[in-house]
């Protein structure tokens, strides 16, 4: 008895150390970090007055649940309850949750850093830009370790 209740608890504590590194930690890196760059292209466009890191913080962290949350009502009751019409139909449904989505984000940066929506257009456009240079410095990093790391790896 005493073996099998240290074990569970052994179970429960890897499961705990497993959602934390596979779910939590990720979703705060990627949230802080995305912030971070929205809050610089923020005060880029509209100045520093106007845009906070707390506002940033908030335009991530709802855009990002409102985005699950259309995610999984599309996929879940939207696109099943639709009868196949073809493929260049079932691409504009597709596309849809993201038009959406974007108008949403528009919304939460002309909301939270007052500008209009040019101004939440530039931001948007700023923040892919950074996204995607920063995609970039990353997978240069990656293939540079996996390079040096190459010759200890073993082979089968």
């Amino acid at each position: 008895m005493y073996v099998a209740q240290n074990y569970t608890k052994g179970v429960r504590t890897m499961q705990i150390i497993e959602i934390l590194f596979i779910y939590v930690i990720p979703f705060l890196i990627f949230w802080i970090a995305g912030s971070l760059i929205l809050w610089i292209a923020g005060r880029i466009v509209s100045g520093p007055e106007n845009a906070k890191f707390t506002d940033a913080l908030w335009i991530s962290l709802l855009g990002a649940i409102l985005d699950l949350a259309l995610g999984w009502v599309f996929d879940n009751f939207v696109t099943p309850a639709l009868p196949p019409l073809g493929p260049i139909v079932d691409l504009l449904v597709s596309l849809l949750p993201l038009i959406i989505v974007l108008i949403i984000y528009i919304w939460l940066i002309m909301r939270f850093f007052d500008t209009g929506v040019l101004g939440a257009f530039a931001v948007g456009i700023l923040y892919v830009i950074f996204i995607f240079i920063i995609g970039i410095i990353m997978a240069i990093l990656a293939v540079t370790v996996l390079l040096l790391l190459l010759p200890f790896l073993p082979w089968p």
